[in-house]
């Protein structure tokens, strides 16, 4: 239903659970008007009142914007006092609207279109009480219809629109308060079920589409605070004014289908939904989304354009959620550098359960791919001191097969892939801690892909994992938000100096191998002359590996390293490793202290 109607008509669709008492039907209509004021609407009528019932008649509603022209006829509304201080709100069985919409800005030759619509509301029970400068509607409304005809014309290909939307098993409630000051509307609604049908057909090819969608259990609440009675002709002057929004919206089990033509060859999207909603809360100082849905599939089928092969997708999703929220009086800025600066805060994330994605193209020769994670997540954060982000997933796999790859299958299986960064944005006279990992466990590849650079399998093939893990500290000497700017003007010195640097964990295990470290190190970036214009560093660093020995013979045995390189690399790790003679391990501790490098307690400079 168009926006307009939800004022003037909004006890068609609201119900509530309190009833008050002294409210007239001139008051009644009067709140009517001046909710469709604070919206920027124009109402003409004339108004007449016999006896207990004040009859509207002649009713006319506009409303001019960037989204087009509308308006809405009415021959008649009653508002009929009831005797016990509340009025029924008597409405006609259906009434016309009629939108026009503006061209598209990117096609000059389209033409404004029309839409016809006829709302449908049978049955409507409406109750209207409360005082004059807040009035209370309880609806119960056993269906509501809304049937679109329209045509549009873009630069003479004319498209024909059709379309029906029902909600059946509506109850509400809906409040009016306020006036010249400004006003506070609440609303609360639920509806059983929810279906929209729609048909599009045309001069031009592809023109012919079909679409169907319908949601139960469709409920919602929303509370706006602080509408500018004058109408809201500039959003953000209404929210540094005071106007808030706070809304939320839940459904059941739902379903999408679309069946139509793309490049004169049949094309259909079949969606199923689980139960989700959405919540949204936005004033001068924040803005919240919080958006989540427990299930969905989607299965598409049709021709590629580009490669006039047919194809189909099939993907699958769980347990989708996702957060977003940024905070400060600039949020609604465009200028994100200044909003930042003047203290802007900006929290997202995202996660998935269980996923799957299978994808198949009938070209000369067939495309073949499945993919399939457990779950991912991503968390971001930034403001004007630190930024922070995080992403994660486990068991992700995926199998491949393609004309365009070198081997027959290509198929793949990854544990677990992690990454974190927390870094210092702004600068400043003092350090400020940082945090990096990267995690890669246990990486899997096919036979096939091994055998093209281990054919005679000599080289061991178990799963790869690499672990890296560290904090540390470092003073920047300039804001990280303004360096594309600083690049662009040709400032390509550091950011920045490093203090301090912790080593948690390293833990690379590949081809049979295993290196592990861990350590921590200070830095005095006073001294840039001790080590040849690196900062002067004290710590140690502990080493264990194992294994090396064994790939490095293998690796001369396959002639991929010629064995004098082998040689010199023993004679290097000699120097600064201490080697089992009972076991291929190798130790090392290395050392920065006094301005001096040690291995293994023998100092090197």
């Amino acid at each position: 239903m168009p926006r307009f109607t939800q004022h003037l008509t909004a006890a068609l669709i609201l119900s509530a659970q309190t009833v008050w008492a002294d409210v007239t039907p001139e008051q009644v209509w009067q709140s009517w008007q001046a909710a469709a004021k604070a919206q920027g609407q124009t109402i003409t009528a004339t108004a007449t009142r016999e006896g207990d019932t004040l009859t509207v008649t002649g009713i006319t509603v506009t409303m001019q914007s960037d989204a087009g022209k509308r308006a809405l006829t009415l021959d008649k509304i009653q508002f009929r006092a009831k005797g016990d201080g509340t009025v029924a709100v008597l409405m006609p069985d259906s009434y016309p609207v009629h939108l026009t919409l503006p061209p598209p800005k990117a096609t000059p030759d389209a033409q404004a279109t029309d839409l016809n619509l006829t709302i449908l509301m049978p049955g409507a029970e409406i109750v209207a009480s409360g005082v004059p400068l807040s009035v209370s509607y309880l609806t119960t409304l056993p269906r509501l219809e809304v049937a679109a005809e329209g045509v549009s014309d873009n630069a003479g290909a004319k498209t024909n629109i059709s379309l029906l939307a029902k909600l059946t098993g509506v109850s509400a409630h809906y409040l009016i308060e306020g006036a010249e000051a400004g006003q506070n509307i609440i609303e609360d609604f639920a509806a059983k079920t929810l279906s929209v049908t729609a048909k599009v057909t045309g001069d031009a090819p592809d023109a012919a589409a079909d679409f169907s969608l319908t949601l139960a259990d469709l409920g919602g609440k929303a509370q706006l605070t602080g509408v500018p009675a004058s109408g809201m002709v500039d959003f953000n002057a209404a929210l540094h004014a005071g106007m808030a929004l706070d809304a939320s919206i839940t459904y059941g089990m739902g379903a999408l289908n679309i069946t139509g033509t793309e490049g004169r060859k049949p094309m259909t999207f079949a969606s199923t939904l689980g139960s989700g909603g959405l919540a949204f809360a936005l004033d001068a100082a924040k803005l919240h989304v919080d958006a989540r849905n427990t299930a969905l599939s989607l299965n598409v089928a049709g021709t590629d354009q580009a490669t006039k092969a047919d194809f189909s997708l099939a993907s699958t999703l769980a347990d989708f959620t996702t957060k977003l929220e940024m905070s400060g009086a600039n949020w609604t800025t465009k200028d994100f550098k200044a909003a930042i600066k003047a203290g802007l805060k900006m929290t997202a994330s995202m996660a998935v359960g269980a996923t799957s994605v299978n994808f198949a193209s009938a070209t000369g020769k067939p495309t073949k791919v499945k993919a399939a994670l457990a779950s991912a997540s991503t968390d971001f954060a930034m403001d004007a001191s630190q930024l922070t982000y995080a992403f994660g997933g486990k068991a992700f796999s995926v199998h491949a097969t393609a004309p365009d790859i070198p081997v027959p299958d290509l198929a793949a299986d990854l544990g677990e892939l992690a990454f974190a960064l927390q870094m210092p944005v702004a600068k400043s006279a003092t350090s400020a801690p940082f945090t990096y990992l990267t995690k890669i466990i246990d990486l899997t590849l096919p036979e096939a892909i091994w055998a093209l650079a281990d054919p005679k399998a000599a080289l061991p093939h178990g799963p790869t994992s690499l672990i890296i893990d560290t904090k540390g500290r470092v003073t920047l000497t300039r804001d990280l938000t303004a360096d594309a700017s600083a690049l662009e003007a040709g400032q390509t010195d550091r950011p920045g100096v490093l203090n301090a640097l912790d080593l948690s964990q390293f833990n690379l295990k590949a081809l049979g191998a295993e290196v592990q470290a861990q350590g921590a190190f200070t830095f005095d970036n006073s001294d840039l002359t001790t080590f040849s214009g690196v900062p002067l560093p004290t710590g140690k660093l502990d080493i264990k590996a194992t294994g090396v020995n064994a790939l490095l013979d293998t690796l001369v045995k396959m002639g991929l390293v010629p064995p004098d390189q082998a040689m010199q690399g023993r004679m290097m790790l000699a120097m600064f490793a201490n080697t089992s003679t009972s076991a291929d391990e190798m130790t090392s501790a290395l050392e920065f202290k006094d301005k001096h490098f040690f291995a293994n307690g023998q100092q090197l400079q």
